[in-house]
């Protein structure tokens, strides 16, 4: 049985190896990444990479969960930040979370959603991550419709529709277009307009009530009662 000691040394030989990899993928991009470069870099032998990640997909699983822990955190911590606030607020807060999260972690975030890289159903545990910080919006939207039900799928949709519009945003800020055609535009005050028109419209409740007409529907209807 491993000492304590040569725990804690392997333990730290890894977080070493783990940030030499993000900084060598912020430097050099995804074609950068070299096993023996972020051995150099840490210090330790060239072996030692494939003895914690074993491969590529490995090491960027392990920054995608990484990245996953880390924005799970952000996200219950804006909630909490604001647990005194109305719904909408919450929302707004932790789709900034959201937002702020990928400016501040640009290598964590252009890992953490691409599967052709970790395809998360192989790593259970960048799964579950993944997972429970979705989960963070969803509770969000949930509480500003408190008469639904947590099992409706229009809440479900709204997340996603949330989800998928801070996603744009904090890939366009990141890309740099959005900067390109307005180099006078300030990131913060768009962040604070964008997330606001985001959760104003997630937390209406005029989505709830509607009826589903959508063609979408229909053909999931049509489909539902041949099966």
């Amino acid at each position: 049985m491993a000492s304590a000691g040569a725990l804690n040394k392997a333990a730290s030989a890894k977080k070493r190896l783990l940030k030499e990899s993000v900084r060598l993928i912020q430097e050099q991009g995804l074609g950068g990444l070299s096993f023996r470069e972020m051995a150099r870099r840490a210090g330790v032998s060239h072996q030692l990479p494939y003895h914690h990640f074993s491969s590529r997909e490995g090491i960027l699983a392990a920054i995608a969960l990484d990245g996953f822990t880390d924005l799970d955190d952000a996200l219950v911590a804006a909630a909490a930040r604001y647990a005194n606030a109305a719904p909408p607020k919450i929302l707004q807060e932790v789709v900034r979370g959201y937002v702020n999260f990928a400016l501040k972690h640009p290598v964590h975030f252009s890992v953490m959603f691409r599967p052709e890289l970790v395809p998360v159903r192989r790593h259970p545990e960048v799964f579950a991550k993944a997972r429970a910080s979705f989960g963070r919006l969803l509770d969000a939207v949930a509480s500003c419709h408190p008469v639904a039900k947590r099992s409706d799928p229009r809440l479900l949709e709204i997340a996603n529709a949330l989800w998928a519009a801070a996603h744009g945003l904090a890939t366009l800020l990141l890309d740099g277009p959005m900067r390109g055609n307005s180099p006078r535009l300030s990131p913060a005050a768009l962040i604070e307009s964008a997330t606001e028109m985001f959760s104003e419209a997630g937390a209406s409740a005029k989505r709830l009530s509607q009826k589903r007409s959508d063609k979408l529907s229909a053909a999931n209807t049509a489909s539902s009662s041949t099966t």
